[in-house]
């Protein structure tokens, strides 16, 4: 049986199709290729002809994917890479002028010290270029495999077989903290282990557990957690005026802490130093635009974000923590 005729195909139908194969939405999708909901309405009534199957169905409130459409992710994917591939041949990336929009998956950690300063020079120098930053989550190596972002910045200590699948660099290292309100009045200059496990602590959840709580929960430390969030801002901003004490990182509280009443604490219990690096799909390794926006994160780290000295051990052997 003979192949299908491309001519059967509108092939202007490719990338509103990989954008509702992504989204899973018409709204999501018509913003990912700029163009009005209408028009991609349009667009999918036309596919479900093309293929005589409905695509997108409703789940309860939400729209999912058909066992077909599901199937045509993949192909249908790496078809479009093929055509950047041949199209974009020996083009150029002139930030000052083409527009971009990056998609980069971090922390609130990361978003603060490394984003902002990231985001204060493009909005300066490259005012067409855009970063979205999107929350860490389960799905984020799905999310990079499918080009719905384009880093994910995440400590290379977690043991991720697919994570470690993609092209990484790393970008800068950082040091735990035990943090206080400035005025607590049973904490000193050091915070012993006993110490730590009578106060009310503040537990910092994610994706994966914190790379400190994980070390303080394998040394047999009885954390009395009271409170717990999902991020390491929140969990700074609920100290002031309490007894409570959290971890966190020693760069977000230069950037937080003494203005909201904090001080940091010494700890008796040694904590392994934080590694943060960015992942990327391996097919956007040569991109010229992908590429500088990994220059342009390289070099800020280089001279913004240099190193801390340390002697500090590194993790327990077995530790599987994120950060």
């Amino acid at each position: 049986m003979p192949p299908p005729s491309l001519s059967n195909f509108n092939m202007d139908l490719l990338v509103p199709l990989h954008a509702l194969l992504m989204e899973r939405s018409v709204t999501k999708a018509a913003e990912r290729v700029e163009v009005t909901q209408p028009s991609m309405s349009t667009s999918l009534a036309k596919l479900r002809r093309h293929f005589n199957e409905p695509l997108l169905v409703r789940d309860g409130r939400r729209m999912v994917l058909t066992p077909f459409a599901e199937s045509l992710v993949q192909p249908v994917t790496e078809m479009l890479e093929a055509i950047r591939e041949v199209v974009g041949a020996n083009a150029a990336f002139d930030p000052t002028t083409d527009r971009r929009v990056f998609t980069v998956t971090a922390s609130d950690y990361v978003a603060i010290v490394l984003l902002r300063p990231l985001l204060r020079e493009i909005d300066t120098a490259y005012p067409h270029v855009q970063i979205k930053v999107a929350p860490l989550n389960h799905g984020m190596v799905d999310q990079l495999r499918r080009g719905q972002c384009d880093l994910v910045i995440w400590p290379p200590m977690i043991q991720d077989k697919e994570l470690e699948t993609f092209s990484s660099a790393t970008l800068f290292t950082d040091e735990f903290v035990a943090v206080v309100d400035q005025d607590h009045p049973e904490v000193g200059d050091v915070l012993t282990s006993d110490q730590l496990c009578t106060l009310p602590y503040v537990q910092i959840g994610g994706p994966q557990p914190t790379i400190a709580d994980t070390v303080l929960t394998q040394l047999g430390l009885p954390l009395r957690a009271v409170a717990a969030t999902d991020n390491f801002t929140n969990a700074a901003c609920l100290l002031p005026g309490t007894r409570m004490v959290a971890v966190i990182q020693r760069r977000l509280f230069d950037q937080l802490g003494p203005s909201i009443g904090l001080r940091t604490v010494a700890l008796d219990v040694p904590l392994p130093r934080l590694v943060e690096s960015m992942y990327w799909h391996p097919r956007n390794t040569v991109d010229p635009a992908h590429r500088w926006l990994r220059e342009r994160v390289l070099r800020l780290c280089a001279t913004d974000l240099p190193d801390r000295p340390h002697d500090g051990p590194g993790p327990p052997r077995g530790a599987r923590p994120g950060g």
